[in-house]
């Protein structure tokens, strides 16, 4: 069987159709049924993740072990079958790519940028977009900008001006230095070193993304700042309600709010908003 979670349970609920999923990444489910069905251990349980990038389908698997020549052979035939991009196994300890004729990419706002395997993006083209066009209206003229959260630079590399990017993750920070050398890009835990009042008054408008915990350490550091104007991109409006009234209390105005309904068929939505000191 290969499909979702039930809610609130291990119980696999079997998908022989989807119509929410891109096709290219649909049209690989029945060839997965039967190549796991040849590798999977009996009465055991894998992992898959699929991802659209620009060279075709990332695919990665946890929780399969093949062993031996003729399974190792029989992965490297399905990948070159199916055209996948990436073909890549997480035995428990990160995952590790066995196939990738040319490096994986994603476009982000024209540039070309390295897909760390298992890596973030938005859920869909279209909402990205919508997000995209919202960060920039928020942050409009702003001259020197700091994209907080940044991932693989999705914001970052929508705006223009002077553009500053801070980002947890390793992988992804020198993904976003490799493909924009022109950005100064920092590898920082936003949640264990904030940026403080001093740094950022060296920016006019802020960009945040955070995870679903929000950002309530770094959003008290801007509520005593200076900075102008702040973009805050929010998938969970519960944390990004308690955020936005730090800022209020701070002395920042909620100039608009916007939903952006990408995760179609969901209780979640994803949203923009635009503060003003």
């Amino acid at each position: 069987m290969i499909g979702f979670n039930a809610a609130k349970s291990h119980r696999i609920v079997d998908m022989r159709e989807n119509y929410i999923l891109r096709r290219e990444l649909v049209q690989l489910i029945a060839p997965l049924r039967e190549l796991l069905g040849e590798i999977l251990q009996t009465k055991r349980t894998g992992e898959v993740q699929l991802t659209l990038v620009d060279q075709g389908v990332d695919l990665l698997v946890k929780g399969v072990e093949p062993e031996g020549y003729e399974a190792m052979e029989a992965l490297t035939a399905f990948c070159e079958r199916e055209g996948l991009a990436r073909f890549s196994i997480d035995h428990g300890l990160g995952p590790e790519p066995i196939y990738e004729p040319v490096p994986a990419t994603v476009t982000l706002s024209g540039t070309p940028v390295q897909f760390p395997v298992g890596g973030f993006l938005q859920a869909t083209e279209d909402g990205e977009a919508a997000l995209v066009n919202c960060v920039r209206e928020a942050v409009c003229d702003g001259q020197r900008v700091a994209d907080l959260f940044a991932g693989l630079g999705t914001f970052a590399l929508a705006i223009s001006g002077k553009v500053y990017a801070a980002e947890a993750s390793r992988q992804a920070v020198l993904a976003l230095i490799r493909s924009a050398p022109n950005l100064a890009v920092e590898h920082r835990d936003l949640y264990r070193r904030p940026l403080d009042a001093s740094e950022l008054k060296n920016f006019d408008a802020v960009i945040l993304d955070p995870p679903r915990a929000g950002a309530e350490e770094q959003v008290m550091s801007l509520a005593a700042s200076s900075v102008e104007k702040i973009a805050y991109v929010s998938c969970n409006p519960a944390t990004f309600a308690r955020d936005s009234r730090l800022l209020a209390d701070g002395g920042y105005k909620l100039a608009w709010i916007r939903p952006v309904g990408q995760f179609r068929w969901s209780t979640h939505v994803e949203l923009a908003a635009a503060f003003v000191r």
